[in-house]
């Protein structure tokens, strides 16, 4: 067990302290607990930090954190955490800002060979040999106090961490991967996939209908339903789920005879569908967009054969390189690549380890076959 008492910090004195041992730091391990099943935002419960051997469960319910916050994203210390994507947002949405300088852990591996997404308790016991209980995966972390059992278990998301990167590291050097890990880690400091935009809210929209559903209809509800979302600090689904919504997207109801026809399931406001007959009115005199064409949908004979024969290339490739097919290139991708669309393995390191190859197979420049009762790939 952990000395608790002298890693928990729930008052301003020591709070102050940590801020202040923090400018030493080499490293910062860093994550978080935080909850968002009832809000719009995730609401951060628990800061977990390491550095120089020590590790500190900090409470941001019971204390005001925001100085910490904002030294973690001004800091040029290198901040390491694991499948972090959530961990940051809520960093920005607290400051503004973004960390200067980060490690993921779950993208270092996942360069590394480790497979895809891996999870931290299984790259810890992969690394260290060391097996994390994930009893407390499910808590309620927003409930205090936390009893010394939740605190122990939130702690041993930084403790393993040093010895993991440590580890990680020395394989993305001995590997030569350095820029793989740059290429794959600029997404999570892209400030712009932090600020999501209503007008594109439609785009996440899930339902099997939205097919049918009339697309500026549809644009004009999920924008409003974004933005009621974050006014009432709300799940999407709780104002209306993506069901109800693309129900009035295809039906379209202007009456409110047309209204009480339709087909609802759930608990939704009279007040609520009464709104969203109003967006609809409204939308449909806007101009009309056409749905654009689905990805994956039905191609030719010559592009599905193309298909099959990229993906042997592409884990041929991979399995070379030690690493899953789907880091280096997606089925979307190739299908997208036939097309003509640009994608994301025609640059970087995937263009060593995948697109140049496959520009060549659609020049005809490389054959498939067997020597030596083994199969390879070779220039013509």
């Amino acid at each position: 067990m952990f000395n608790i008492t002298s890693m928990y910090i729930d008052n301003y004195e020591s709070l102050q302290k940590l801020c202040d041992d923090l400018t030493h730091a080499k490293v910062i391990f860093f994550d978080t607990e935080f909850m968002r099943e009832k809000t719009f935002y995730p609401k951060l419960c628990l800061l977990q930090l390491g550095f120089d051997g020590n590790n500190y469960a900090v409470d941001p319910i019971t204390i005001n954190v925001q100085p910490l916050l904002e030294q973690l994203v001004s800091c040029e210390t290198l901040l390491v955490f694991h499948s972090g994507r959530q961990d940051l947002e809520i960093l920005f949405n607290a400051t503004g800002k973004l960390p200067k300088n980060i490690l993921d852990t779950q993208i270092a591996a996942t360069v590394c060979g480790f497979g895809e997404q891996v999870s931290y308790a299984e790259l810890v016991n992969k690394l260290t040999g060391q097996v994390i209980d994930k009893s407390q995966r499910f808590t309620d972390w927003s409930i205090r106090p936390l009893s010394s059992h939740q605190i122990d278990y939130a702690l041993k998301d930084v403790v393993y961490l040093p010895e993991v990167f440590e580890k990680l590291s020395r394989e993305i050097n001995d590997k030569d991967r350095k820029k793989w890990l740059l290429e794959d880690e600029k997404a999570l400091l892209d400030i712009a996939s932090y600020q999501e935009d209503p007008d594109n809210a439609w785009t996440k929209v899930k339902s099997k209908n939205k097919r049918y559903a009339d697309v500026t209809v549809m644009k004009e509800l999920a924008k409003w339903r974004d933005e009621q979302a974050r006014k009432l600090d709300k799940p999407r689904r709780r104002i209306v789920s993506d069901d109800i919504l693309t129900e009035f997207a295809v039906q379209k109801p202007k009456t409110t005879d047309a209204l009480d026809k339709l087909r609802i399931i759930g608990n939704v406001s009279r007040e609520t569908m009464e709104k969203m007959r109003e967006i609809v009115i409204k939308a449909d005199t806007l101009p009309k967009e056409a749905h654009k064409k689905a990805k994956g949908g039905a191609r030719d004979r010559f592009d599905e054969e193309t298909a099959d024969l990229l993906k042997i290339l592409l884990r041929y490739n991979s399995a070379k390189l030690g690493v899953v097919a789907k880091l280096v290139a997606t089925s979307t991708e190739i299908a997208d690549f036939i097309r003509g669309e640009e994608v994301q393995f025609t640059s970087g390191w995937r263009r060593d380890a995948f697109g140049a190859d496959a520009e060549k197979l659609l020049r005809g420049e490389l054959v498939f076959r067997i020597k030596d009762d083994k199969f390879e790939i070779a220039e013509i």
